[in-house]
């Protein structure tokens, strides 16, 4: 008779099968380069996928560079669960629902975004950072809203492009980092725009051109879409 205190050949051969399963899942996770998703987050109500819109042109940018396995996506600051969705879609690589510590340490991820955009890519780092997942880069394009000026420490780097012109918006002036050891912030460069800074910004309502001139006038200045561009282009290609 077999002691029913003694393992059987049948009770110790599943959990050895699913260790090794594990074992070989992290292999390669560690083996295989992992997708890198840039995403950017639309200010005010502008739809992220206008022909016309920052998130479209620095997109086309980073495009354009051709580095390899990277998943561009764009969507609106109301919409950030959706922006949830597509991190989870590009993290969870066995697609369970959850994220292992493995998958959540080898995450590739940019975000970046304009006006309240800006403010919105702070908000999900936060998430990310409840979730132990790290940021590559975060860019804050004249950001707008609340809390958007300490970056969370699971940021590698961050930078800050805003403008402070006679206006009713104003963007933030000075990010700085939650944990200075962890996070380095490449800048806050200021922009200015003065009656000769002339700009296509015809896609815009008049009034917005009118009232909410220099903010507007950034988010169409050419000069900072390459910037923002050159930056993310940069961390893809020394990661």
């Amino acid at each position: 008779m077999r002691s029913g205190l003694l393992p059987t050949p049948c009770s110790t051969a599943e959990p050895v099968r699913s260790i090794a399963c594990g074992l070989l899942f992290a292999c390669v996770l560690s083996a295989a380069p992992q997708e890198t998703l840039v995403l950017g987050i639309a200010g005010g109500w502008e739809p992220a996928d206008a022909p016309w819109s920052l998130t479209t042109r620095v997109n086309t940018l980073v495009e354009a560079a051709g580095v390899a396995k990277v998943r561009t996506a764009a969507i609106s600051n109301h919409r950030l669960e959706d922006g949830k969705k597509l991190v989870l879609d590009v993290v969870d690589l066995d697609h369970d629902g959850k994220l292992s510590p493995v998958e959540a340490k080898q995450a590739r991820i940019i975000l970046y975004g304009q006006s309240m955009g800006g403010a919105a890519t702070i908000k999900l780092c936060r998430w990310l950072k409840k979730r132990d997942v790290p940021v590559r880069l975060n860019v804050q394009i004249d950001s707008v809203g609340l809390r958007d000026g300490v970056v969370p420490a699971n940021v590698r780097a961050a930078a800050n492009l805003y403008q402070q012109d006679l206006g009713p918006i104003r963007g933030q002036s000075m990010i700085r980092a939650e944990n200075p050891g962890r996070t380095k912030i490449l800048g806050n460069w200021r922009y200015t725009y003065g009656k000769g800074s002339t700009f296509d910004t015809s896609e815009m309502p008049l009034l917005h051109r009118v009232v909410l001139n220099p903010h507007v006038k950034m988010e169409f200045d050419p000069a900072v879409t390459a910037r923002v561009g050159g930056l993310i282009v940069e961390a893809l290609r020394n990661w």
